[in-house]
């Protein structure tokens, strides 16, 4: 080995010889050619100086003939320019000169056009075109580019001058250099392999102290189960020193009844599978959880000769999963007893929640609508109802409205309330809707828009609806010029002696009694309303002729001929007067016909009351 290495090395020196003495008629040659760079470039320089000498001599004499020498060497100085550039057919330095050939041809250009100038007999603006600012810049940039790099030419004719001085000492001493190499082998070969293992003893203490400063549990198994290396976590978590647990097996480390539950991991890294999984023990009297991975330790001939284990404690991950499902427990819960339809709508309208209501209402079990389009769980007439609102909402807009729907037979007025999940960026990736059954309100308000149009005592339509039906009557007349409308106004003779004789609870079952008999006179189309105290009113559509709204009349007067039974032995009679007024065609306003009504009402009480009368 010793030997090969001498001859290796000998072989070396002769190479770098050889390497040398090429090395050494390359840097003569290349200064051979910064010899002939630096005059190309001192000349040029030169007559740039001269160019600028002129500029300035024929400032101070205004004679265009001081331009005229300068100008010449200029022309020539693009060629010379050319030539210098062949010596860098690439580089920084061919760069440079790019541009000082483009200066100069731009100082060329100045020249020339400040002799037209004079010779124009503009002395001024030739004077003003070189004492220019552009002038002045292409010159103080002609410097900087040249000046810099016959400095970098002169530093490499310096640098190469001495590396071939310091060449030729070293080559001399190169011969030596291949005896003492052999030396040297020795001496680094020795050094090589205490520094391995003096590396190889620091890698496993940078090892070490990772592994230690890992919040994970690692350890180590050998082929027969036996822990060979553990970090500080696991000391820490079992309470016992790595020295302690060390040949220990899995079962005597974390029990028995763990080791019986690992071992089908075990025999699956064993196998040279990578295995993650999560695992359970009770240590030092707390129930711990972890998540572990298995990973086969492999030698060069590819057998498992144990395995690596990674343990991350999950203990409190596992806490507060088990705190989360309870609070989504507790709001399932919450939300499933509110009397209230509450879902969540994915950006693609899927449901992706909906609490027991859905059942109630829809028939539907929320677990089999879930991951469904909204469309195919409700079907297209529900979800038609609600499209265009649905459509706003994944646009950014709050939709708040109410709809009638009817499912299971069941027809609801429901409110609506839908709320656009956005994220900060804007995107809308959801719908919260909330909607509430409000049916009992809706009922109440029409029980309530009914009451507004009802007499409460007699449970007849009262003059706010005698309004809106007389003038609707009107219209139907309008439209068939042919039927003929009567207009019966009506009150009880002498009605205040009742209250006044017998009190105001007797006049209102007088009143009640009156109404009673005054609906059994008429067909159940007719009007009968209450306008106010003992004021009656009826509304007759659709009559032949006159005498008909004539005998409806006299069949009321013939109705109330009986006594009214108010009960305790008390009878009493009561009469009343009626006024008819007729319309044929409804060219009337209502108040025109009521008042025509009411006068022949007075007129038949002038007549002597228990009566009709006609207009």
């Amino acid at each position: 080995m010793l030997l090969l290495l001498a001859l290796l090395a000998m072989a070396v020196v002769t190479t770098v010889l050889a390497f040398r003495a090429k090395l050494a008629a390359a840097q003569i040659e290349r200064q051979d050619a910064i010899n002939i760079e630096l005059r190309s470039h001192n000349n040029l320089l030169i007559d740039l100086l001269n160019a600028e000498t002129g500029q300035r001599g024929y400032l101070l004499t205004g004679r265009a003939h001081y331009l005229q020498p300068y100008l010449a060497a200029m022309e020539t100085l693009d060629a010379r320019l050319a030539a210098v550039l062949q010596l860098y057919p690439q580089g920084q330095q061919r760069q440079d000169l790019y541009r000082v050939r483009e200066l100069v041809s731009l100082k060329l250009d100045e020249l020339t056009r400040t002799i037209a100038l004079h010779d124009a007999g503009q002395p001024e603006q030739a004077r003003a075109l070189v004492l220019g600012e552009e002038g002045q810049r292409q010159m103080d940039e002609l410097r900087s580019l040249l000046g810099p790099t016959m400095s970098r030419l002169r530093a490499e004719r310096t640098a190469l001058t001495e590396q071939l001085g310091r060449d030729a000492g070293q080559t001399k001493l190169l011969l030596l250099l291949g005896l003492s190499l052999l030396a040297l082998f020795a001496a680094l070969a020795l050094w090589q392999v205490l520094s391995a293992g003096r590396r190889l003893r620091a890698a496993e203490q940078r090892m070490r102290s990772i592994a230690d400063n890992v919040p994970a549990l690692i350890t180590q198994f050998d082929a027969s189960h036996r822990l060979v290396f553990a970090n500080a976590q696991v000391s820490k978590v079992y309470g016992l020193a790595a020295e302690a647990l060390l040949g220990k097996t899995v079962g005597e480390v974390r029990g028995e009844a763990v080791a019986v539950a690992l071992q089908p991991q075990i025999e699956r890294v064993m196998q040279g599978q990578r295995v993650e999984f999560e695992s359970s023990s009770t240590i030092a009297g707390r129930l711990r959880h972890f998540q572990q991975s298995y990973v086969p330790d492999i030698d060069a001939d590819g057998a498992v000769r144990g395995f690596y284990s990674v343990s991350v404690d999950i203990t409190e991950r596992k806490a507060i999963e088990a705190r989360v499902v309870a609070s989504e427990h507790g709001m399932r819960a919450i939300a499933d007893s509110l009397p209230v339809l509450i879902t969540y709508l994915d950006a693609q309208l899927r449901l992706r929640f909906l609490n027991a209501t859905f059942l109630e209402w829809l028939g539907i079990d929320p677990a089999a609508a879930l991951g469904r389009p909204l469309r195919e769980v409700i079907g297209p007439e529900l979800f038609a109802q609600r499209e265009a609102h649905l459509t706003r909402a994944l646009a950014g807009e709050r939709q708040q409205f109410e709809l009638c729907s009817t499912a299971l037979g069941i027809t609801r007025h429901i409110q609506n309330t839908y709320i656009p999940d956005q994220r900060p960026d804007g995107r809308v990736v959801g719908i919260y809707a909330l909607s509430t059954d409000i049916t009992p309100m809706k009922l109440a308000e029409q029980r309530l828009a009914e009451l507004a149009r009802s007499d409460t005592l007699t449970g007849l339509p009262n003059r706010r609806q005698f309004d809106e039906r007389l003038a609707l009557a009107l219209a139907r007349g309008r439209r068939d010029v042919n039927s003929l409308l009567a207009l019966l106004f009506l009150d009880i003779d002498h009605f205040k002696d009742v209250n006044d004789g017998h009190g105001h609870g007797v006049g209102d079952a007088v009143l009640q009694q009156f109404a009673a008999r005054l609906r059994d006179c008429v067909r159940s189309t007719d009007l009968v309303a209450r306008l106010a105290g003992d004021e009656f009113v009826l509304v007759l559509e659709g009559l032949a002729e006159a005498e008909d709204a004539a005998a409806v009349a006299q069949k009321i007067l013939d109705a109330m001929r009986d006594p009214i039974g108010l009960g305790e032995g008390l009878d009493l009679s009561v009469g009343t007067s009626i006024g008819v007024a007729t319309l044929r065609g409804g060219a009337a306003t209502p108040q025109q016909l009521t008042a025509r009504a009411d006068a022949a009402l007075y007129r038949a009480k002038r007549e002597g009351r228990r009566r009709y009368a006609f207009d």
